[in-house]
This record gives structure tokens, C-alpha cells and sequence, in this order.
């Protein structure tokens, strides 16, 4: 009896002084700990997408986060990257990927600054914020959220994973590169990886050729007219080559189409391309040079001329066909107040010369002569650029890359996505094992285009980490307005491409197979 009196006691003292197993943490600060240099602001709990418990802090004095922890977790946590200049707390892993619905602790972060995603202006000598921005704030981010995951839910997290999408692939990239150790796995959409040729040189001389003289943003020297007569050109010679008339290039590369054929004869017309509107598209397909003719940078593939979220969003555009709101026309969400800009280019790269390579508000491209820039632009560049092809600490340690981008993505060529793919496969074959690369026809930039642009790679890549089998395919949908699919098809990995078996529907998955590129 004594006995039984002891048991029914102990028991009784469990259920009165010990949580058991399964309880759900208690959302408020109290559960968290106390960290060096984090300042946690508010902690509350949230009923959408699902519910989750929010962390809102700051990391030293302006490094700003967000973490959300699911009431039903699935173990793993996962950093959703920025866009553009970043400047406000952005998570794709969550806005994109449904991460809290699917069970991930998902953090963001703001990289270190407050302003408007296409504004540059918080750079202006201050090295702290770009250091922030170029890596160290989320590296940071990465410590801070995985240390307050594990103390939330009382146990260990299984895999540590990141996914982003241009500025955020970038940061991907970064983090293989630079913090082997923060994740398990890392997913890289259209990466900003190189902002020395990418942002600065491509961006800027395109920008130099479309508006020479930068007071004048009205309207570009390549307008609708001369967009629909290239597109329309090239299609006619090339569409067919996958064996569909469906305006999508399995890869522009195989069009041989010449775009000088469209210059003028004679006089100015809408069938062909004075010498000043061939020099700015050239500038586009080509790439950046220098006085000499050096190659500064990638050039770009044909697509995405007519796209709307294609050339006139990105590099061409003008003040002309904008609306009178004062927000920038689409893509960069932010509480801040937008640049007066013709496009998104346009901020982008001469923001960067003006405050990271020059830290000059009044530098201009009018009369800007290249030839120094690869020596002007490389302090910056050790901070900002990403371009290392050596990932073997990160594969060391079981690391997986996957990468994605849009064959007509008119911000960050393809071709420079690619480059940095063979770069890692060339320094090391056995790279190969452990990285993929997934190029998506007809995708413009992370999103949109005439392609299917939505594939969940979060999915992709976490099947890869639990089954160790690295993914040779995946479905990619097309979207209607209210985000849902409309269609799909396959993509492969690289170098493979997806053909189509010559009958059934042109926007179904099963009519395609994936086979060696040519």
C-alpha cells in the first residue's frame, strides 16, 4: 500500500512540476533566452498562415529580424532570403513557399539597413552596412534564429536549410561560400552573386545606352514598337526548334538568329533598327566592355522583349508609360517611398556606383569611361561578390546547392547563372555529386515570363536532404492571377532538357521527358 502511495505521489508531482513531452511551448518572451548584442522587441502569437509564434528582434543596432515558429513543427528551419537592395525584413521561404504551413521555423531579415529595395543611399560611407548586407547579417541572422528555435521547442533542430531568389540567391551563395557550416542545404534562384559585373557594369552601361543622357528618363531608345519587332523576328526562325510553336526557347542558345539583320537599309521604319537602337540592344545581348573592347561581364539570351514582367520593367520602360501613383510599377514591395526610376535597372546599377563603388550621390554615367572600373569596383567587391567556385568546406559537411534560374530572366542573365555552375563543376568534377542546376525555359526574372515559373524547390530540396538522392527533375506550373496552377511541365537538371514526346497537351507534365542536351 505504502508503495502504491509513493507511485500516485511521484506521478502527481510530474503532472503538477514537469511539462510533458508533447507541450505546446508558451509564446512570450519569458521562453527565450537571453542572447549577446539581441534585443528581442515583441513576441506574440499569430493565427495566419497557420499558427505561430513571432519574434521580432534587432542584432547589434540595426541588424532587424523575424522568426516564426509553427505550433506544428516539423523540425527544421529554414532562412528565406531578400530581394534587391533589401532594406525592410523579407522572407521568401515564407511568401513564396508556405514555410510556416508546411511546419518550418522560417526566419528573415532586412540585412542591416531601412530603406526602399531599390535604393542604395544607407551605403554612403558606411562599411558597417555594407558588410551587413554583402554577408555578415545573415550569417548573424542564421546564429541568432537557430539558437532561439532550439531553446523555443526544447529540442534540436534536424536541418538547417536556406532558399532565396536574386538578392537572396546570392546571400545563398554567399553563405556556401563564406559560412560552410550555417546550412544544411541551400536553394539559389537567379542570384545576385556578382555585383561588380552584374549590377554595376552590365546594369549600368545598359542603362548608358537605353537613356543617354540620365535627366531624361521619359522614354527609352528602345520602346514597345522595336521590343515586338525583335521578339517576333527571332520566334519566327526559332520558335519551333523544341517541336512547339508556344513562343518559349528550350534553350535561346540554340537560336542562331542575328539581331543586326534588323538594321535599317535605309530610312527609320517599324520593320528594322536604326544604328543607335542596334547599339542598345547589342549592349544587352553582348554584354559590357570596356573603351578596348574587353568583355566586362555576361551578356544576356533573346526573351522576354514583350514579357510584362520582361524588358520594360527591367531595362527599357520610361517615365512615359507610367501611371501617376509614385510607387514603382511592380516587384518591390516596400514601406518605403520608391525612386523616381523608368525602370528597375536604372536604381539598381547607378545606385551601386553612386554609394559602393564611389560613395558619390552625384556621380553620373554621362561620359563615365570603363576602363578603371574593374580596379575601382574591387574593393567593393571582396565584400559583395560571391563568385568563389570552391564549395568543398561546404560539401564537406554533407552541403547540397541547388540552383534555378529563367532562361529570359531580363535582370541577372542566365548565361551568368550557368557561368558560376561550370565554374564550381570545372574547379571540381566530384562538385557535381552535390550541386544541381535547374534552367527554366521561358521564366523570366524568380517569376513570371511565358514559361511555367513556379516550381517549390523548398520541397525539392529537402527531399533531396532526407532521401540523399539528388533531384534530376522536378514540375514547373504556370500561375494564374490568383496563384494557383494553370498548367505545368518539366525541367531537368542541367545539362538535360525536357522534350516533348510530339503528341498530348503542350502544358501537361506527362508530355514531356527529360533527355541530353544538345
Amino acid at each position: 500500500m505504502k508503495k502504491l502511495f509513493f507511485v500516485a505521489i511521484t506521478l502527481i508531482g510530474l503532472t503538477l512540476f514537469h511539462k510533458p513531452l508533447n507541450a505546446q511551448p508558451v509564446c512570450n518572451s519569458e521562453s527565450l533566452p537571453k542572447l549577446p548584442d539581441v534585443t528581442i522587441t515583441a513576441v506574440t502569437q499569430e493565427a495566419q498562415a497557420a499558427p505561430h509564434c513571432k519574434v521580432t528582434g534587432v542584432i547589434g543596432s540595426e541588424i532587424y529580424f523575424e522568426l516564426l515558429l509553427p505550433n506544428i513543427w516539423n523540425g527544421k528551419f529554414v532562412f528565406g532570403g531578400g530581394g534587391g537592395y533589401v532594406g525592410s525584413v523579407v522572407n521568401v521561404a515564407e511568401s513564396l513557399y508556405d514555410a510556416v504551413k508546411s511546419g518550418y521555423a522560417t526566419v528573415g531579415t532586412d540585412t542591416g539597413h531601412q530603406a526602399h529595395s531599390l535604393d542604395a543611399s544607407w551605403a554612403l560611407n558606411n562599411m558597417e552596412r555594407i558588410v551587413n548586407f554583402g554577408h555578415q547579417a545573415v550569417h548573424r541572422t542564421a546564429v541568432t534564429a537557430k539558437t532561439l528555435t532550439n531553446a523555443y521547442y526544447q529540442k534540436d533542430i534536424t536541418h538547417n536549410y536556406f532558399i532565396g531568389c536574386s538578392r537572396g540567391g546570392g546571400q545563398g551563395l554567399m553563405a556556401a561560400q563564406r559560412y560552410p557550416n550555417d546550412f544544411d542545404a541551400i536553394a539559389v534562384g537567379a542570384p545576385a552573386y556578382n555585383w561588380t559585373g552584374q549590377l554595376g557594369a552590365a546594369m549600368v552601361q545598359i542603362q548608358q545606352a537605353m537613356y543617354p543622357d540620365p535627366t531624361n528618363l521619359q522614354e527609352a531608345i528602345i520602346g514597345p514598337k522595336e521590343q515586338k519587332l525583335i521578339e517576333s523576328s527571332y520566334l519566327s526562325v526559332c520558335d519551333e526548334l523544341d517541336g512547339i510553336k508556344d513562343g518559349i526557347l528550350n534553350d535561346p542558345r540554340d537560336c542562331k538568329f542575328d539581331v543586326g539583320t534588323l538594321l535599317c537599309k535605309g530610312q527609320k521604319t517599324d520593320k528594322c533598327l536604326n544604328k543607335q537602337e542596334l547599339n542598345a540592344v547589342r549592349t544587352y545581348y553582348d554584354g559590357p566592355k570596356d573603351s578596348k573592347g574587353n568583355s566586362l561581364y555576361y551578356g544576356f539570351p533573346l526573351g522576354a522583349e514583350t514579357s510584362p514582367s520582361g524588358w520594360s520593367l527591367w531595362l527599357t520602360g520610361g517615365l512615359k508609360y507610367q501611371d501617376d501613383s509614385g510607387d514603382y510599377q511592380a516587384g518591390t514591395s516596400s514601406d518605403f517611398v520608391a525612386p523616381v526610376t523608368p525602370n528597375a535597372m536604372f536604381p539598381f546599377g547607378t545606385n551601386f556606383l553612386k554609394y559602393l563603388v564611389y560613395h558619390d550621390p552625384n556621380w553620373s554615367y554621362m561620359g563615365y569611361n570603363w576602363d578603371n572600373y574593374t580596379k575601382d569596383s574591387k574593393l567593393v567587391g571582396e565584400t559583395l561578390n560571391a563568385t568563389n567556385p570552391v564549395l568543398s568546406e561546404f560539401r564537406k559537411q554533407g552541403g547540397k546547392l541547388l540552383m534555378f534560374t529563367g532562361w529570359t530572366d531580363p535582370g541577372i542573365s542566365a548565361l551568368a547563372t550557368l557561368g558560376y555552375y561550370e565554374s564550381v563543376i570545372a574547379h571540381d568534377k566530384t562538385a557535381a555529386e552535390d550541386v544541381r542546376l535547374f534552367m527554366m525555359p521561358g521564366v523570366d526574372h524568380c517569376l513570371g515570363g511565358v514559361g511555367p515559373s513556379y516550381a517549390n524547390f523548398l520541397t525539392n530540396l529537402d527531399n533531396w536532404v532526407e532521401s540523399g538522392k539528388a533531384p534530376e527533375q522536378t514540375v514547373a506550373y504556370w500561375l494564374d492571377e490568383k496563384f494557383q496552377p494553370t498548367g505545368s511541365r518539366l525541367i531537368c537538371a542541367y545539362p538535360k532538357v525536357a522534350k516533348y514526346d510530339g503528341k498530348g497537351d503542350t502544358r501537361d507534365v506527362a508530355s514531356f521527358s527529360c533527355v541530353e542536351g544538345d
